[in-house]
């Protein structure tokens, strides 16, 4: 495992299982926060109907909220000026996030502390693939995040407990 940390945001590259990867997004829940994953709402028809009660049991907010660390438009916009609505729903537990991980893999959730207003996030994690090959057979996962001092102070020590890892500043 690496973490990359940049100017604006840092990465965890890794090849955990998604139970791994709910175990190190659990890292990342401080004192009273949730993690609040994002759906898209237009999407709720494509999901089956026990997938659509995991998410709307846990709805926290719905809004248009662009929150990844770089501009840029919001995707799936087609031709409508306005932007898709998201639904942001709230887990805390392994077995909740692993469900939420198994819905969307390519996912993005912040963290916020319980009863605050959603711009109050405490961070935004998002994860990724990458071509690790030109032939695009291999690719590598990162784990994006916002705030690097929570990283780096509180939630590094537990990652590195667990994992062994190289840290790349650039």
């Amino acid at each position: 495992m690496e973490i990359i940390i940049k100017s604006s945001y840092g990465m965890i590259k890794h090849n955990e299982t998604d139970e791994d990867l709910a175990v190190i997004l659990s890292l990342f829940l401080a004192e009273n926060s949730t993690l609040l994953f994002s759906f898209y709402e237009r999407n709720m028809p494509l999901c089956d109907a026990d997938v659509q009660k995991f998410i709307l049991d846990r709805c926290r907010f719905i809004n248009s909220e662009w929150v990844l660390p770089w501009t840029e438009t919001i995707p799936h916009w087609d031709e409508s000026p306005t932007p898709p609505r998201i639904i942001w729903f709230s887990v805390t537990e392994k077995i909740d996030i692993m469900q939420a991980i198994k819905i969307d893999n390519l996912f993005r959730c912040v963290v916020i502390k319980q009863g605050e207003e959603f711009e109050q996030h405490l961070n935004v994690l998002f994860h990724q693939e990458y071509y690790s090959s030109i032939d695009e057979k291999e690719y590598d996962y990162y784990l994006g995040f916002t705030n690097k001092t929570d990283l780096l102070s509180r939630v590094l020590p537990g990652i590195k407990e667990r994992y062994n890892i190289d840290i790349k500043i650039m």
